[in-house]
């Protein structure tokens, strides 16, 4: 099977749509980390249709504690087959349009109810200073 198109680029923070929801205390973690490091190092994964975020759910929380304007995001086609959705407490398969679905109503899933496998590699490996994301620098 081909590997899915992947697009590694900005999104703003307001145009992102979580699915799921996230640990507060993780997420503040994170925030810390984050601004202590000076870098962001992992995209969003995020459905390039709707804007869904798939993966990344605490990051996108401490990009908003830390007032981020934008965040790395990794596009994808979420209707690949090459794209798997199973729940992290069974394993068992979910349907893809539930993800999609839940976030455009804003009833969002439980945390860590999701667990997005993808069947291809992602090479990215990366340290963007946080400046970059605030706004302050164009």
């Amino acid at each position: 099977m081909k590997v899915p198109e992947l697009k590694l680029g900005f999104k703003a923070l307001t145009s992102l749509l979580p699915s799921e929801e996230h640990c507060a205390t993780h997420a503040s973690y994170l925030a810390e980390k984050i601004a202590k490091n000076k870098v962001w190092t992992h995209p969003l994964l995020v459905d390039k249709h709707t804007n869904v975020i798939l993966d990344g759910h605490h990051r996108y929380s401490a990009a908003k504690t830390l007032k981020f304007t934008k965040i790395p995001c990794l596009m994808v086609d979420y209707n690949s087959p090459l794209i798997r959705v199973t729940s992290w407490e069974t394993g068992e398969n979910m349907d893809k349009s539930k993800v999609i679905s839940k976030a455009l109503s804003g009833k969002l899933f439980m945390k860590k109810s999701t667990r997005h496998e993808l069947n291809f590699m992602i090479p990215i490996e990366y340290e963007l200073p946080i400046e970059l994301l605030s706004g302050a620098i164009s």
